[in-house]
Formats: structure tokens, C-alpha cells, sequence
């Protein structure tokens, strides 16, 4: 049998009740030349029970059941990845949906550009019981246009603001730049596929499809939520920015452009108490209002746009 064009990768840990919505708005894509990889992190819910259901689908080509709970959601992607046959790879958060047409139009841009390494869509928030949230990060608009972009300038005027892939249920990206990237994503529990993106977007050029096809749902058991409790989103994203300005070879004045950003950012954020924090990183989260003030004249000529 030929390789499937694309391997979906589904890691799960406690999302039973969100699961079989997942993997049916998977297997119910227009675009169906792909094979589909559900795992599991030793889930303590109904999990296991409900991925073996589907075990015997003849789309499903691998259930991967973990007897011991790795705590790491990124040692489930490199271990999907390895698993996968496919030259694309979309990696399908468990607790997430998806539009019909979200694979038939990623994966056909990847294919009309060899050049892309990446392609994603729009994302709409909604609750835990899938009603839409109001809150949206799409400065564009989901107006239906597609952009194209060289991925070192989209490193660099774009990434260093934030993940603008910030849900990785929304975007297809090639397997071939895999084993390119470096592993360090792993260690940031809260945000590290903003790491791995920006890895990805040194090898090519990056496609957004500006129309909302997948469902990024939020709930009290995601670890964002737990991290913005505890402070280590912050740390967390020092480690991130600091890699991606040495990546985009930023030169000092850009360097506290960003630290303007940055440290605005963190004085209006509600969990921004944490002083230690501030004097650690203070290259980024303990700037002057001279910073701020080269950050705001920065978006004026084209650096770090919001």
C-alpha cells in the first residue's frame, strides 16, 4: 500500500469528555488520503477505553496506550512523529475540533508550495461546552485570503510578538523539517510549540489561510491554565524569547524593542507579581520607559508588529 500524504497525530491525556467529538471531526475531513495516530499519556478518565473503540478503523494505524504518565505532551508529538508514514503531519490536539475542510485546505497549499514548510488557518475559541468565545488573535480577519511569507522575516516580525500558531490543531507542517529542529521545545511545558514553530519557520516559507477552520477549546485542565497561576508562563516565555532573538539575530537596539514590548506586557498582565521573575529576566520584563518607548516607535517602521 502507498504512504498516506498526511499522518494525523492525535496525543491525549484526561480529555474523555471532548474525545470522540476530536476523532470524528477527523474522520470526517473531505480530504481523506491520511492515516491517523491516537495516544495516550496513562489518562486516569475514560480515555483509553474511548481510543480503543476506534482501534479497528481502517484509518487508525497505530494506538499507542502509555502505562506510565510522561507529564510532557511534546514527548508525545516526537514519539507520533516517529510513528508517522505521512509527508505531512498534523498534529490534532485531543480536546480540540475540527471544520471539514481543514485538512483538504492545508495540506493542498503545502502541496501547491513546495516551498511552504508550514500552513495554518484561523482558530475560534470556544468553551468546554463548545459554545464560541469572543476572544480573538487574528489581526488580519478571517476574511478568506491567503498570505504567503518567507519564514526568516516571519520569525522575526511576527513570532517575537507571540505564537501566532498558537494552537497546534491549526496548522499542517512538513515531517521532512523534523529532524532539523532541536529538542529544547520539549522543556517548555506551557508554550514550547511556540519554540518549535519558530524552528520550523527558518526552513521555508509559512502560509496563512485566513479563514476559521478549527476549534480551539479552553478548559480548566489545560496547562496554560495552571502555568499563568503559578508564574512559570513567564519564565517560560523568557527562555522561548530569548532563543528566537538570538535565531533572528536581532542587534541591540531590536533587543530592547522587544524588551519594551515585553515589559509592558508584564506590567499590565493581572499575574505579573512576581518580582523574582522580573529582576531574572530583566533583559525583557524589566525595561525602562525609554524601552517601551523604542518599542512603540519599532511597530511604526515594521519591527515586532502587533
Amino acid at each position: 500500500m502507498n504512504s498516506p500524504l498526511v499522518s494525523v497525530i492525535v496525543p491525549n491525556y484526561n480529555h474523555a469528555p471532548y474525545l470522540r467529538e476530536r476523532i470524528d471531526s477527523i474522520l470526517n475531513q473531505t480530504f481523506q488520503d491520511f492515516e491517523l495516530i491516537l495516544l495516550d499519556d496513562c489518562s486516569t478518565d475514560d480515555s483509553r477505553d474511548i481510543l480503543r473503540s476506534y482501534q479497528n478503523h481502517p484509518k487508525v494505524s497505530h494506538v499507542v496506550l502509555n502505562e506510565q504518565n510522561t507529564g510532557n505532551t511534546f514527548l508525545q508529538w516526537h514519539r507520533g512523529i516517529n510513528l508517522a508514514q505521512g509527508e505531512l503531519i498534523w498534529m490534532a490536539e485531543s480536546d480540540d475540533v475540527a471544520e471539514a475542510q481543514l485538512l483538504e485546505t492545508l495540506a493542498g497549499e503545502l502541496a501547491a508550495n513546495t516551498a511552504a514548510v508550514v500552513a495554518f488557518c484561523h482558530s475560534q475559541m470556544i468553551d468546554k461546552d463548545g459554545q464560541p468565545m469572543t476572544l480573538n488573535w487574528h489581526k488580519h480577519g478571517s476574511n478568506g485570503q491567503t498570505l504567503t511569507y518567507d519564514g526568516t522575516w516571519y520569525l522575526r516580525h511576527r513570532m517575537l510578538v507571540r505564537n501566532q500558531i498558537y494552537n497546534a490543531s491549526m496548522a499542517v507542517f512538513r515531517k521532512s523539517v523534523f529532524p532539523l529542529i532541536p529538542t529544547d521545545y520539549q522543556y517548555y511545558r506551557y508554550s514550547g510549540d511556540w519554540l518549535f514553530w519558530n524552528y520550523v519557520c527558518q526552513h521555508g516559507q509559512v502560509v496563512e489561510v485566513c479563514r476559521v477552520l478549527s476549534r480551539f477549546r479552553q478548559h480548566p485542565q489545560k496547562v496554560t491554565a495552571s502555568s499563568q497561576q503559578d508564574g512559570r508562563q513567564w519564565r517560560d516565555i523568557a527562555g522561548i524569547l530569548r532563543q528566537t532573538a538570538t535565531l533572528a539575530h536581532l542587534n541591540a537596539l531590536q533587543r530592547r524593542c522587544l524588551c519594551g514590548r515585553w515589559t509592558k506586557r508584564f506590567q499590565k498582565a493581572e499575574d505579573h507579581n512576581h518580582p523574582d521573575i522580573a529582576t531574572e529576566f530583566s533583559d525583557l520584563y524589566g525595561g525602562s520607559s525609554l524601552d517601551i518607548c523604542l518599542y512603540e516607535a519599532g511597530k511604526l517602521i515594521g519591527f515586532l508588529k502587533d
